[in-house]
């Protein structure tokens, strides 16, 4: 009966051992797939990590190759900066890459693409250069014959100055007979004294002149007080005279038709205070010249 029991019993202890021989085998199995699969995922990794480096490689190239386009041309045009924003940013964006393989796919199809670009506008450059030197042949031909030329052409250039400046001159209108008055009540009595006049009248006449350019004119006046101040409603009463900006006091459009206009006046009212005593100066401005000057002295 022991007998039969210890068999039974190592039986047992057989199959056990059988089993836990297979289960080890199947462990050391998968121990050893697991460790082929990481081997493979680490080749794999590496592979990818070389293939970003060789592709920030290859776009530090490109942009080296814009570079020397920027220095054979002196200042880059809009079309090479554009292209060398596009290498910075794909740049960027490759220095951000965790190592997917599709996007990586991605990055070389951009690359391939931006090379292709380089190699038609480099030698778009070069054909330029090709027709920059040969024009620069024709221009030193012309040269020699511009130079002789300068010479003759000087001379003209200086008599049609002379002529030019005696029209621009010429063409320049004058204000005459110009009357500067204090009026007061609507009458307009004459009368010089400060404190009785409510406005200054300025009258003049407009001279004749065939060459000056007819049609719609301004007439500017400025009054200047007696302490040298211009009389005038605000910073918008401006002109322009001689690349700046001139206070005025009063304006008058009119319509030139070259011939002589007679009896032209013009009101000033008297500023909140009443005008004061001393001598008072008229200016009269069109077409940014000083055409008469005159003056009425208040008591």
């Amino acid at each position: 009966m022991e007998d039969k029991e210890k068999s039974q019993s190592n039986r047992v202890f057989l199959i056990l051992a059988v089993i836990l021989l297979v289960l080890s085998g199947i462990l050391a199995w998968q121990l050893y797939e697991q460790k082929e699969a990481n081997d493979q995922l680490a080749m794999e990794k590496q592979q990818l990590t070389i293939e970003k480096d060789q592709l920030t490689t290859e776009l530090d190239d490109l942009l080296g190759k814009y570079t020397t386009l920027e220095d054979d041309n002196g200042q880059l045009s809009q079309e090479l900066e554009e292209q060398r924003q596009l290498i910075l940013e794909l740049r960027a964006d490759v220095e951000k890459y965790k190592g997917d393989a599709g996007k990586l796919g991605w990055y070389q199809s951009q690359l391939k693409a931006m090379n292709e670009k380089y190699e038609v506008m480099e030698a778009k450059y070069d054909s330029l250069f090709a027709a920059h030197d040969s024009l620069q042949g024709e221009f030193g031909t012309l040269e020699g014959e511009y130079t002789k030329q300068t010479g003759l052409n000087q001379e003209l250039t200086s008599e049609n100055m002379n002529l030019a400046n005696k029209v621009a001159m010429g063409s320049v209108l004058t204000a005459y007979k110009i009357a500067v008055e204090g009026v007061r009540t609507k009458k307009e009595k004459v009368n010089n004294k400060a404190s009785r006049i409510e406005k200054l009248r300025v009258c003049f006449t407009l001279s004749e002149n065939a060459i000056a350019k007819a049609g719609s004119k301004t007439v500017y006046i400025r009054i200047v007080g007696p302490d040298g101040k211009v009389f005038s409603k605000g910073r918008e009463e401006e002109f322009d005279f001689e690349g700046g900006k001139m206070s005025y006091s009063m304006s008058k459009d009119i319509d030139y038709t070259n011939a002589q206009i007679e009896d032209l006046c013009m009101y000033y009212v008297a500023p909140t205070a009443k005008f004061v005593s001393g001598k008072h100066t008229v200016e009269i401005y069109i077409d940014k010249a000083l055409i008469g000057t005159s003056a009425v002295s208040l008591r």
